[in-house]
């Protein structure tokens, strides 16, 4: 199974760690403190990122809940409608109504 997003940040911030305290032993392979500030940066912006994405999520579940309600209560009112409309109007005239029932 592969590692979590959070696991993942975890070990970018270790690997920051890691690079500053051992800054002589690793400037031997070119690694060192520009390395250690973009990968900081790179799970700064993921932070910010996964923020935006997780309101982004309550925004939408929020509004798929008022979607729901709202369409509930559009299909009882059409309900209602075609309900008067089948004890008003012949039988004949349902379809102008969109009422394809046979009674």
């Amino acid at each position: 199974m592969g590692e979590t997003f959070a696991q993942k940040l975890s070990d970018a911030r270790l690997m920051v760690s890691g690079i500053r305290a051992h800054t002589e032993e690793l400037a031997k392979v070119s690694l060192g403190e520009e390395q250690a500030v973009q990968i900081e940066e790179m799970v700064n912006g993921i932070r910010e990122l996964d923020s935006k994405q997780e309101k982004l999520k309550a925004d939408l579940k929020s509004c798929t809940a008022e979607l729901t309600e709202k369409t509930k209560f559009l299909s009882k009112e059409v309900l209602d409608a075609k309900r008067r409309v089948k004890l008003t109007i012949p039988q004949s005239g349902w379809k102008e109504f969109g009422i394809a029932d046979k009674k």
